[in-house]
């Protein structure tokens, strides 16, 4: 129906499921101050963004709540507050279930804005500073790896004890060759974990 179909917030185009904003939908969207400035009625969304910048808010309701004082107060978190949460889901997702490492920026925003919905104002300028609207796919695919291991040094700012993505690219950077010098260098900028942990997994 749609040909190739292109979302045009993530731009993928290899997801089986989109959405096309119009109508009512587009009202409420509309009337709720979700709509950003370069959409247009009729635009087509995959499901993630749809639901997450779309459907999930209208089922809420208002962005924005009430004090007694009738003083609206934004439920977005801000910087530090993103920083500080992100910290807490991979903390938890390494030390506490085990889970293996996110490798996929998409899929370290879904599950992040689903575990903290704040987080999602976080995540729509990370992604709009990449100028998605300006790029093609295969260069917004490798602005999406940047933004993933930009996430994992800023959430390292708040816990040192997050290793797992560090470790991962550690032992990749020996398998290729990297010295135990350059690994150590690495390891400096906090970029890695030194060159004695991988050794020590080598060696088991």
């Amino acid at each position: 129906m749609f040909g190739t179909r292109q979302c045009v917030e993530y731009k993928t185009t290899n997801l089986t499921k989109f959405h096309l904003l119009k109508g009512e939908k587009w009202k409420k969207a509309e009337k709720n101050n979700l709509v950003k400035i370069s959409w247009r009625e009729g635009i087509l969304l995959c499901n993630i963004c749809y639901m997450s910048f779309v459907e999930n808010l209208l089922k809420k309701g208002s962005k924005r709540v009430k004090t007694m004082n009738e003083e609206e107060v934004s439920t977005k978190i801000d910087f530090a507050g993103a920083i500080e949460s992100m910290a807490k889901i991979l903390y938890n997702k390494e030390q506490s279930k085990k889970q293996e490492t996110i490798y996929s920026f998409d899929e370290m925003r879904r599950i992040f804005e689903e575990i903290e919905p704040g987080l999602k104002d976080f995540f729509d300028q990370l992604y709009s500073a990449a100028r998605p609207s300006e790029r093609n796919n295969q260069t917004m695919d490798r602005m999406k790896k940047i933004m993933l291991f930009i996430c994992y040094l800023l959430a390292l700012l708040n816990n040192t004890k997050i290793n797992a993505f560090k470790f991962d690219l550690a032992y990749y950077l020996n398998a290729s060759g990297t010295s135990n010098k350059g690994l150590n260098i690495m390891a400096n900028l906090e970029v890695t974990t030194i060159s004695r942990a991988v050794n020590c997994k080598n060696n088991v």
